[in-house]
C-alpha cells in the first residue's frame, strides 16, 4: 500500500485518490508493497526501492549506504505483534532530495504516534529531512515504553525470586514459571538491544548525511540529541539484560536448594528408619537357637530398641542442624 503525505500550510496531509508524487509530497510510505506498487515509486523517483530480503540482510553495507544522491538507511525497529508479542522489524528510510520514502512490512506503533503528534509539534514539515528526524525520535520514545515496561516486569520478577516466605508451606514456588517469565523477558530485552543498536548506527549515518546535504545546526543538533537518547537506552536495555541473567542464575540456585532439601528429607528418613528395620530383619531369621525368641519380654523389648534407635539419630540431626 502507498501512502503520500503532502506538506500544506505547514502540516503533513494525507493524499486522496490514486497515489501520485507531487511537488508537495514529502512523504512516501510503502506499507506491504506490491511488485507493481515498488515500480511506480522506482519510475517517479528513479531509483531501486529496497526488497524485504536486501532489508534483512546485517552487514552494515547493506543498510547504509548512499546510491544516486539518496541516503539509504534500514533500523531493526521493535513492535507488538500478534498476541502483544514483542517483534522485530526493518524498515528503510531513504532520503532523496526534499523527500522521504519509507519501506515497512509491519505497522510499529511509532509512526502512528508520529501522525497524531507532527501537526502540533514539528515546526518544519516542508522537509524530508524532518519528518525522517521526528519520525525517528517517536521510534526512540516508543523503544523507552518498551524498556520501561521490561524494568517494571523485571522488578516484579525479582520480588517474586527474593521474596521471603515465612512458614515452609510458603517456601513452595512455581519456579517453572518464574522460569518461563525469565524467558520471556530476556527474548524481548535482546530484541531492544538490537533494535537499540541498529537505531545507533542509523543515527551516526543519518549525521553524516545531515552534514553532507547541509541540512543545518538545528538538524544536526536534533540528531545528536537522538544519538544520545538511544545511546542511555542501549546502556539501560545492556542493565536490564545483566539483570535478567542474574535472576535466571539466582532462580536456578533456588531450585537447587529446593531440591537438596527435598533429598535431605528422603536422606534423614532412610537413616531414621535404618537401626528399626535392622533390627526386625535379626529377629525376622528363622533360626532354631535364638534364646530370645523365648523371652517373656523379647518382643517389647525388640520394639523398644526400635524407637530407641530411631529417637536417637533425629536428636542427633536436631542438635547439629541438619533438620
Amino acid at each position: 500500500m502507498i501512502t503520500i503525505y503532502e506538506a500544506r500550510e505547514r502540516t503533513l496531509q494525507r493524499q486522496t485518490g490514486l497515489p501520485r508524487v507531487t511537488d508537495e509530497a514529502v512523504w512516501v510510505d510503502l506499507l506491504n508493497p506490491t511488485h507493481e506498487e515498488e515500480d511506480i515509486i522506482e519510475r517517479a523517483l528513479g531509483f531501486d526501492v529496497p526488497t524485504r530480503e536486501e532489508q534483512q540482510e546485517i552487514e552494515a553495507s547493506s543498510r547504509l549506504y548512499q546510491e544516486g544522491g539518496a541516503f539509504f538507511m534500514t533500523a531493526t525497529l521493535v513492535f507488538k505483534g500478534g498476541g502483544s508479542e514483542a517483534q522485530v522489524t526493518p524498515a528503510t528510510f531513504i532520503l532523496h532530495g526534499n523527500r522521504l520514502v519509507t519501506v515497512r512490512y509491519a505497522e510499529p506503533g511509532a509512526f502512528a504516534m508520529f501522525l497524531g503528534r507532527c501537526n502540533r509539534q514539528e515546526l518544519d514539515l516542508n522537509r524530508g529531512c524532518m519528518v525522517l528526524i521526528g519520525l525517528l525520535e517517536a521510534i526512540v520514545d516508543r523503544l523507552a515504553d518498551y524498556i520501561e515496561q521490561i524494568q517494571s516486569q523485571v522488578e516484579h520478577l525479582s520480588h517474586s525470586v527474593f521474596k521471603k516466605r515465612e512458614s515452609p508451606a510458603k517456601r513452595q514456588h512455581r519456579y517453572d514459571v518464574v522460569l518461563q517469565s525469565i524467558g520471556h523477558e530476556g527474548e524481548v530485552v535482546s530484541k531492544v538491544r538490537e533494535s537499540c543498536h541498529s537505531l545507533g548506527r542509523l543515527l551516526t549515518y543519518l549525521a553524516y548525511a545531515v552534514n553532507e546535504r547541509k541540512e543545518g545546526k538545528v538538524v544536526s543538533s536534533r540528531v545528536r540529541a537522538a544519538v544520545r537518547d538511544v545511546n542511555s537506552l542501549t546502556d539501560h536495555a545492556t542493565f536490564l539484560s545483566g539483570k535478567i541473567v542474574f535472576l535466571l542464575d539466582a532462580t536456578l540456585g533456588m531450585i537447587q536448594i529446593q531440591q537438596n532439601d527435598i533429598i535431605k528429607i528422603f536422606s534423614v528418613a532412610a537413616v531414621v528408619f535404618l537401626p528399626p528395620t535392622l533390627i526386625a530383619s535379626i529377629y525376622g531369621m528363622n533360626f532354631q537357637d535364638m534364646p530370645e525368641l523365648n523371652w517373656v519380654l523379647g518382643y517389647p523389648l525388640a520394639l523398644g530398641m526400635m524407637i530407641l534407635f530411631a529417637i536417637l539419630p533425629y536428636l542427633y540431626f536436631k542438635h547439629k542442624g541438619w533438620l
